[in-house]
């Protein structure tokens, strides 16, 4: 006999870390994503604001919280086809 279902749902967060090509500022940064980027979001039906993560060291990242229930897929292709368009990107799963 397997394990009881509860009725329970564990909701994983999948967020996009996309390196932008150009240098952002954050003092300066006002919410614009590249057309490119925006445009793979789009194709993807994902959100299209963007967060910003300034680590200590290396570029500042823009932050993409997916959504959906086909979010972890649709991230996935969403790193394919920015490393295509020449973006460093990857996902940050978190349950």
């Amino acid at each position: 006999m397997g394990r009881p279902d509860y009725g329970l749902s564990v909701s994983t967060s999948v967020t996009l870390i996309v390196t932008p090509k150009a240098a952002v500022d954050p003092d300066r940064y006002t919410g614009a994503v590249p057309p490119d980027i925006l445009a793979a979001l789009r194709a993807s039906e994902q959100p299209e604001e963007a967060g910003l993560w300034c680590p200590r060291s290396g570029p500042v990242r823009l932050l993409f919280h997916l959504s959906g229930p086909d979010r972890l897929t649709a991230g996935q292709r969403l790193v394919d086809d920015l490393r295509l368009l020449g973006y460093e990107a990857e996902l940050s799963i978190s349950p």
